[in-house]
């Protein structure tokens, strides 16, 4: 019943929560699109942080965010509309009640067939939309998004359709504005981190696939996205260059992923020192986890 405002003060909050996802491109590299995987994987776990019931209802009754006019501080306002046709169907349902209560038990009038009907379609009329409403948050909360995007993805009718990204960024956007709201909800900045790793390893057109997935969530300035993308560009490179995605880039792709990466770093060859010493590390560890299991053993004995 009320709309959350993005306020000044809000923006400059410095407490901030971080949901973090990983997301192993190789668990998904045998299915036909690999960027409905990340999709469906960045939605499946929104859903399980949140909760299935507060999601479903945002899907039928919430609404976005909007940024606040000036130096207002108010974070909520009253939704006017929704709070009279809510009042409005309530007062129907009940006049309509009313009126089949008493062609029903008023004597003198139980003869009058028209009133038994107009109270019991206008108290039909009213409840099935309160009705409507709730068959609808029930199907969101037993129809997850994930498995929305997976029928999608598995339908011959969208397939081919322009139609098809249309209903996967409108499953996207609801999750944004979702996210939007909680952060206003719990006072305190959101962000979803996403790893990606093992995608080197995929096939050239499936590589492609995540990369615009990944351009296609962060299209919106708001969306709390931030990838990590763990790749090897000797590996990566090749592939992007023998898919369609090169064309006005000079069939250069390097300079595709340093314009698709906004902070790229690199992490040395290890060297054969290094990978003593982690070796040696990694026994150690081992061996003093072996010690401390012996010992609570006999401990316990």
């Amino acid at each position: 019943f009320y709309e959350p405002v993005v306020t000044e003060g809000h923006l400059r909050r410095k407490n901030l929560e971080f949901i973090f996802i990983r997301f192993s491109a190789w668990e998904f590299a045998g299915c036909d699109k690999l960027w409905a995987g990340l999709v469906t994987t960045l939605c499946h776990h929104v859903r399980q942080h949140f909760g299935a019931l507060p999601l479903s209802v945002f899907h039928v009754l919430g609404s976005r965010p909007r940024f606040a006019s000036g130096f207002s501080q108010r974070e909520w306002i009253l939704k006017k509309g929704t709070c009279l046709r809510l009042w409005g169907l309530l007062l129907v349902l009940a006049a309509g009640i009313a009126i089949l209560l008493v062609a029903l038990l008023v004597p003198g009038i139980k003869d009058h067939h028209a009133l038994k009907v107009v109270g019991s379609a206008v108290a039909s009329l009213s409840g099935s939309s309160l009705v409507l409403g709730a068959l609808s948050i029930l199907k969101n909360f037993l129809v997850s998004e994930k498995k929305k995007i997976e029928r999608l993805t598995n339908s011959d009718r969208f397939a081919g359709q322009l139609g098809f990204m249309s209903k996967i960024r409108e499953e996207v956007e609801v999750l944004v504005d979702y996210l939007a709201f909680m952060e206003v909800f719990e006072r305190r900045r959101l962000r979803v981190v996403m790893e990606i790793t093992s995608l080197d390893l995929c096939y050239p057109e499936k590589v492609a696939g995540v990369f615009n997935a990944m351009a296609t969530l962060l299209s919106d300035a708001n969306a709390p996205f931030i990838f990590l993308l763990a790749v090897d560009p000797s590996v990566i490179v090749p592939c992007l260059e023998q898919t369609g995605c090169m064309k006005g880039l000079a069939d250069n792709g390097y300079l595709y992923l340093n314009r698709a990466v906004t902070l790229p770093f690199s992490i040395p060859e290890m060297g054969a020192r290094s990978r003593l010493r982690s070796v040696a590390a990694a026994i150690q560890t081992r061996e003093d986890l072996m010690y401390r299991i012996i010992a609570d053993n006999v401990a316990k004995t």
